[in-house]
């Protein structure tokens, strides 16, 4: 019988290492001078796909969290789907996949919706650096972290740094630099 051959304990290993560390995506969005319009869209990869995954659109107020693992998915749900998954098929878990979800959802956070401009940049902000600082004091090797820096596209202006590092910022101590505060 002609098939797949079963992987080693190491060649699993293997391809999850490389998964884990090749695998990414990106979010692009801004608007068209024409209509002044804003959308965005998600683009993943990894070295495991055979083809180009679609690019997806997303919705106005959707959000997208990624990291190893999710602490935003965590913090603001209670849970995230890889613990959900392992906890749901578990032997000790007897109830039902709604019963489980019923039980996680009873105490989630949420996150916000359609916010005011710049509470939308301070949640973006609290939730970056909630992830710096978890994986920082966590066991987990800290896959992200340094300065935050933000841009904000608004239908009513183009680009625009919120935070960013000044330029001579590789060569001074700090380095950082508000937009709507004075140059430290």
């Amino acid at each position: 019988m002609y098939g797949q051959p079963t992987r080693t304990p190491e060649e699993e290993d293997e391809l999850s290492r490389i998964t884990q560390n090749y695998s990414g995506g990106f979010c692009l969005g801004g608007y068209l001078m024409k209509d002044r319009r804003p959308a965005a869209f998600e683009v993943r990869y990894a070295p495991t796909l055979t083809a180009p995954v679609p690019i997806e659109a997303l919705a106005v107020g959707s959000t997208r969290f990624w990291g190893c693992p999710n602490l935003l998915d965590r913090l603001l749900y209670g849970i995230d789907e890889p613990l959900f998954m392992r906890i749901f098929q578990s032997t000790k878990w007897t109830g039902s996949e709604k019963d489980l979800l019923d039980l996680v959802q009873a105490s989630c956070l949420g996150q916000p919706r359609d916010l005011p401009i710049r509470e939308a940049i301070d949640w973006v902000h609290a939730s970056i650096y909630t992830t710096i600082k978890m994986l920082k004091f966590s066991h987990i090797a800290p896959v992200c972290g340094g300065p935050v820096e933000i841009a904000a596209i608004t239908t009513d202006r183009k680009f625009r740094w919120v935070r960013h590092k000044s330029f001579d910022a590789a060569i001074g101590e700090g380095g950082f630099f508000d937009v709507y505060c004075d140059r430290r």
